[in-house]
């Protein structure tokens, strides 16, 4: 087996059409917007026209849910920031996650996972708090279903862990990365937090950063694995890495000029190095 040979491809989808039988007067209108993940490369005009096209199939397909199957469904779900506006679908409401990372609406249908745009959110006559929680509520819980596999990777002395999942969330999970970590990893020691990264949306690359010993492991492989897996995942999502400790998230590099990536630890991480920044003046 390759080294990347483990790397899981998405299961084909299952089930059909969402139906339903509820009065049309209680039925939620929504029209259905293709997964921007599933469009490989950047947004052409030709690629927006396919977007366009598709989204006028999913309409006729799917002309309304009921309010109890549209809540069932809403999922949040972490996004490249570049990616979703690029779109040109609008995104206004999208959220910040991270650096480079933004925080947005789906619908986790049977057939296929489907993106919100704007016009989406408002056709739902909902407010938008109170969606956002609903799609919180859901991604907590998958995370709390979905399986994964945990598999720690090595070279030489060093190491890191793998979080792969058949869960076109998976990725997202780091929206509860405290959580997920724990649950993943629970006898680790994670006191000055995790560096991690999502390659893909199948993906999580998660190192905790304990010692000094640990922070040089994440420093040094974790943006490396992290751009590696990014080229060669399905779907993918950021090739930036991050430090989270106490629920504030810093990104740990920066793409130069070149194409190539530096790394810049954290505050945090440079503390627990040793390393003191100059004072200024």
């Amino acid at each position: 087996m390759g080294l990347f040979d483990k790397f899981k491809v998405p299961k084909a989808p299952q089930g059909n059409d969402v139906h339903t039988n509820a009065p049309e007067e209680q039925r939620v209108p929504i029209s259905v917007v293709p997964d921007i993940d599933d469009e490989p490369g950047p947004f052409s005009d030709s690629v927006r026209e396919h977007l366009e096209r598709l989204t006028a199939a999913a309409d006729a397909d799917i002309a309304s849910l009921d309010p109890g199957a549209f809540d069932a469904a809403l999922t949040s779900r972490l996004v490249s920031a570049e990616r979703i506006h690029s779109t040109g679908l609008g995104f206004s409401y999208a959220s910040h996650f991270a650096s480079h990372i933004h925080e947005v609406l789906t619908l986790d249908l049977p057939s296929a996972v489907v993106t919100l745009p704007d016009s989406r959110i408002e056709e739902s006559n909902r407010r938008l708090p109170s969606l956002i929680n609903r799609g919180r509520t859901n991604l907590l819980e998958l995370l709390e279903t979905s399986p994964v596999d945990v598999d720690r990777v090595t070279e030489g002395r060093r190491g890191l862990w793998t979080i792969i999942g058949d869960s076109p969330y998976t990725a997202s999970f780091a929206r509860f990365l405290n959580d997920a970590a724990h649950r993943w990893l629970p006898d680790v020691d994670d006191r000055n937090g995790w560096v991690f990264a999502m390659p893909y949306r199948h993906a999580i690359l998660l190192q905790p950063c304990g010692t000094a010993a640990e922070v040089r492991d994440a420093l040094e492989m974790v943006p490396d694995w992290a751009q590696r897996m990014h080229a060669d995942g399905i779907s993918p999502l950021s090739q930036h890495t991050y430090h989270w400790v106490d629920r504030q998230i810093t990104c740990l590099t920066t793409e130069e000029a070149d194409g190539t990536m530096s790394v810049h630890p954290s505050e945090v991480l440079e503390q627990v190095l040793g390393i003191g920044r100059r004072a200024a003046g």
